[in-house]
């Protein structure tokens, strides 16, 4: 996948997500215009970037459509992965989720249809199915999100099909399953890998909420940003396709694997009540994903984990070992 030449931007680009597609994409020639108004996002996951002449970051917000009016001129390519990324906060906070997730993809689709961009590449969820029992999950099956997260990317998939059947403007939706790996923070709203990687260091118990059989497909990043570039490459505007690794653990056993890489198997998992809107069982069906864009995830749980855990004891410089 050759970028050179390519003129992208990425929302959210200080991010987890964002910060490591912005990496790929300059490792693959692109130039690239980052946005972020950095409340989840980290200058310090851009560092590599700013080094770049390849690379533009603008400190700005979804919500100013004036802003992203001025940043999308000659832009081919938008990957839109600035959110309001929590579920639990989305539960206490419903209105800040609707007003950035779905208020803002509002600007960004108007904002692309108004300069000519030729795609819009969107980073939706898994939380859009909500608790159906059916698994795997598939992208034609019902959607009943349990959450105001869930609401608000459910509803952006939506305006994405929309965007492109009534105006042509290219759209494409990625449901993320579970995404972890490089940069993603240890706090209270973060992915529980990297919570419980937190507490793995500071010799801390694992705290598990629910009985320890909800089920997940963790996705490691690296295959996440392949699906962006995939999804670049391959034309399937309109589409939504389930982004995952296929394969789905449950979080007694993610665990115990945690502790097992890290050697920490003396270390105890605590059970605590489940939270309100947490999904019990989500795994993809990615077939379709292989199908339109030709993705195969080259990363399952355990090597995702270990490439994870290498990376953070080499940047941080922390006493881990891993087998």
């Amino acid at each position: 996948m050759d970028f050179k030449g390519k003129r992208v931007l990425i929302t959210g680009a200080a991010g987890f997500i964002g910060s490591n597609l912005t990496d790929a994409l300059l490792e693959k020639g692109a130039e690239v215009i980052g946005i972020d108004n950095l409340f989840n996002g980290r200058v310090e996951n851009l560092e590599e970037a700013m080094q770049n002449k390849n690379f533009q970051f603008h400190k700005g917000d979804i919500r100013d459509l004036n802003f992203l009016l001025d940043l999308f001129k000659d832009i081919d390519i938008v990957y839109h992965q600035a959110a309001f990324t929590s579920v639990p906060q989305s539960v206490k906070m419903p209105e800040n989720c609707n007003n950035v997730n779905v208020n803002g993809v509002l600007n960004v689709l108007n904002a692309a249809r108004r300069m000519n961009v030729d795609k819009v590449v969107y980073a939706s969820s898994s939380s859009v199915y909500g608790d159906t029992p059916t698994l795997p999950k598939r992208e034609d099956m019902p959607r009943i999100p349990i959450s105001p997260y869930g609401v608000a990317k459910l509803a952006c998939e939506a305006y994405m099909q929309v965007y492109y059947q009534v105006y042509g403007l290219k759209t494409i939706s990625l449901r993320y399953f579970n995404v972890f790996g490089p940069r993603q923070r240890d706090s209270p709203y973060s992915g529980v890998i990297a919570i419980w990687l937190g507490n793995i260091i500071r010799n801390e118990d694992l705290v598990i909420f629910g009985d320890g059989t909800n089920s997940r497909d963790f996705t490691y990043i690296k295959d996440v940003i392949l699906a962006n570039l995939l999804a670049t490459e391959h034309d399937a505007p309109g589409e939504i396709l389930n982004i995952g690794a296929g394969s789905p653990i449950n979080l007694t056993d993610l665990a115990k694997l945690m502790l097992k890489i890290t050697k920490k198997e003396t270390l105890g998992l605590i059970y605590s009540d489940p939270r309100p809107g947490d999904i019990i069982h989500s795994y993809a069906d990615i077939t379709k994903a292989k199908q339109l864009i030709k993705f195969e995830p080259q990363f399952n749980q355990e090597a995702g984990l270990k490439d994870y855990f290498k990376w953070y004891k080499n940047k941080y410089n922390v006493d881990l070992d891993i087998v």
